[in-house]
């Protein structure tokens, strides 16, 4: 019998192994990659497709493409299409990126069919209409608008553009971008890159799943024109501060950052430790010293963005404008001080338990087991790196903190973006 009175022992995790996932190859080119779990009654489906940023001529270009999708298709008007996903209870998300863009379906086991049929339509049968387009560029040019009162919208884009300043990664979107775009760009766009695709799969599957999933997604995938091939990095990475004043800001909203690693880099495991500790979570050193010490912010934390090509790591806070520079000078004796004096060996334990079990957490569900998945794909990675996770975590001492710190985050080599008031 269960004695309540006595608390569970505590078990210290070992080892944690991804659960193995089906791959097959689709008939027109791409891969279906698939971890299906029963009972739970849901499913998603993602292509991943290669209309992104590194194949575009502009932001504008990613965005209205993959945008587009849901506007109408030759059997659907885009309210029609709306009405549709609505009846099956299913849930559509269209996400443009860097790397990749992705379109979504979150559906109910019952209406599995309905819902790959209609994704198909999506991708194969977007009408792209004048009208429609039209309809959408004006949304977005009213959104960036929106988005350009924004601090932290206009300092983060300022501190991407400034890191990747010549490259796809920097791109950001323009009024003038969006007025250009016509529906034939668009459709020569999707042709070329939405058009090519992988697909991953999750949750509760019917058993021929395969044989539904290929036959809706049979059509012969293009081959990307070599000509848009993904242009190299300029060896320099010299910080270049960027700043954007506006007298209707109320707060200054500070960036700090720079180009940084993939995953694949061999201090990429020491250096998530460290950006715990120093501004990954609510009890980081920033957090404490910030929010807590001083009160000049709500939140502050810090971040590592492992993209195909490179990665970027960016500290963001939006603090009142008094306290600006004061901000700036409390990031800088933080990280110095992680540099410089070992962590004690309680702040490391309870920084490497939070984490690994966030990383518990992330492997809970289909969904995210399959997004686990998908990094492994889509950046080259062994197959076994989220299952050395823990090792690595745990092997993390506190001279690797300081060396790694001391290596890649030197705050002379910080860009600083900034959006405040006048």
């Amino acid at each position: 019998m269960l004695d309540r009175t006595q608390a569970p022992s505590v078990q210290q995790v070992q080892k944690i192994s991804l659960p193995p996932i089906e791959k097959f190859s689709l008939p027109g080119g791409g891969n279906l990659y698939a971890y299906p779990e029963k009972n739970t009654e849901a499913f998603r489906i993602e292509l991943l497709t290669k209309g992104s940023n590194l194949n575009a001529q502009n932001a504008a270009e990613v965005q209205l493409a993959i945008k587009m999708l849901l506007e109408g298709t030759n059997r659907y008007s885009g309210a029609q299409l709306s009405e549709k996903i609505d009846e099956l209870g299913s849930f559509v998300e269209i996400t443009p990126g860097f790397d990749h863009s992705s379109i979504s379906i979150y559906g109910l086991k019952k209406h599995f069919n309905e819902n790959i049929g209609l994704l198909s339509d999506i991708i194969y049968e977007s009408s792209f209409h004048d009208q429609a387009l039209n309809t959408l560029k004006e949304k977005e040019q009213n959104r960036l608008k929106l988005n350009m009162q924004k601090g932290s919208y206009t300092s983060s884009i300022n501190l991407r553009n400034a890191l990747f300043k010549d490259h796809p990664y920097g791109y950001r979107l323009y009024t003038s971008d969006i007025n250009s775009i016509n529906s034939q760009q668009l459709q020569t766009f999707h042709k070329n890159y939405t058009c090519s695709f992988d697909i991953f799969l999750s949750g509760d599957l019917p058993s021929n799943y395969y044989q539904i999933v290929s036959g809706y997604f049979s059509k012969r995938q293009p081959e990307v024109p070599k000509q848009f091939e993904a242009p190299s990095f300029k060896e320099s990475n010299a910080p270049k501060d960027t700043s954007h004043r506006d007298s209707k800001f109320v707060q200054s909203s500070i960036k700090l950052g720079k180009r940084l690693f993939t995953r694949s880099s061999p201090d990429y495991f020491r250096f998530m430790v460290a950006n715990e500790l120093l501004g990954g979570f609510f009890g980081s050193r920033l957090m404490k010293n910030i929010r807590e010490d001083k009160g000049y912010t709500y939140g502050i934390y810090s971040s590592l963005y492992p993209l195909n090509h490179s990665g970027y790591f960016v500290i963001s806070t939006d603090v009142k404008a008094e306290y600006e520079q004061e901000t700036i000078r409390e990031i800088y004796k933080e990280i110095k001080r992680l540099q410089e004096e070992p962590v004690s060996a309680q702040e490391l334990k309870v920084v490497k338990n939070y984490m690994i079990g966030n990383y518990l957490n992330a492997i809970s569900s289909p969904f995210s087991i399959i997004t686990k998945y998908k990094t492994l794909v889509t950046q080259s990675l062994p197959t076994d790196f989220y299952n050395n996770y823990l090792e690595a975590i745990n092997n993390t001492s506190r001279e690797d903190i300081q060396d790694v710190l001391s290596t890649h985050l030197q705050t002379e080599s910080l860009t600083r973006s900034i959006s405040g008031f006048i």
